[in-house]
């Protein structure tokens, strides 16, 4: 899924769209973390895509999901754009935050070894087979802050020219900055210079 640039054929349009989807690392860890490390960087995801037509281009319009947690803000509708030395300002649209709680429960079942058994079942104590079950439940909670952007054909150009970018963005006043860097900017490259085969 991450990774691969894709094009596929919009007929009602007679366009085709060129699509890459990237997962990468922010800069920055959360918010509260004590100890810095590649386990605490915010996890980024990145969906491009850009629009090719008999005579027209609409460039990139970027999809960004960051995962964060619950001392997190949703994302501030400027930020920036940096290629090589310069820096543009980006702005931001369709600002969502999502909350996600997921729920597992766990039983066990133990014997019970005195050899006697009651004619009850309860959570908890012994039941009819002489068995003891264990109920416990775990919550978690994963907030997701949601945006989109777009890339003009200047930057697009400039990226192509460029040895790496960065995409700096703000969770409130909290920054976070993804920068697109050796094999991903290879992959975004390829992603820009994308077109469709002769025929299709």
């Amino acid at each position: 899924m991450f990774g691969t640039v894709r094009i596929t054929k919009d007929t009602f349009k007679n366009t085709h769209t060129v699509n890459l989807k990237l997962q990468l690392k922010a800069e920055e860890s959360y918010p509260g973390t004590l100890i810095d490390s590649f386990l605490t960087k915010y996890i980024v995801e990145f969906d491009f895509t850009r629009e090719l037509g008999k005579e027209t281009l609409i460039p990139t319009v970027t999809r960004v999901k960051v995962h964060a947690t619950t001392m997190n803000n949703p994302i501030e509708r400027t930020g920036f754009l940096k290629i090589g030395e310069k820096t543009f300002p980006l702005a931001f649209g369709n600002v969502s935050a999502q909350t996600v709680t997921t729920v597992r429960t766990t039983s066990s079942s133990t014997a019970n070894n005195t050899g006697f058994s009651s004619g009850a079942t309860n959570a908890g104590g012994y039941g009819a087979s002489g068995t003891k079950t264990s109920v416990s439940t775990q919550a978690s909670t994963a907030v997701f802050l949601n945006a989109t952007f777009l890339l003009k054909k200047e930057d697009e150009e400039a990226i192509l020219k460029s040895n790496g970018f960065a995409i700096r963005l703000y969770s409130g006043a909290e920054p976070i900055t993804i920068p697109v860097v050796e094999d991903d900017l290879e992959k975004f490259k390829e992603y820009l210079n994308a077109k469709p085969e002769a025929g299709n």
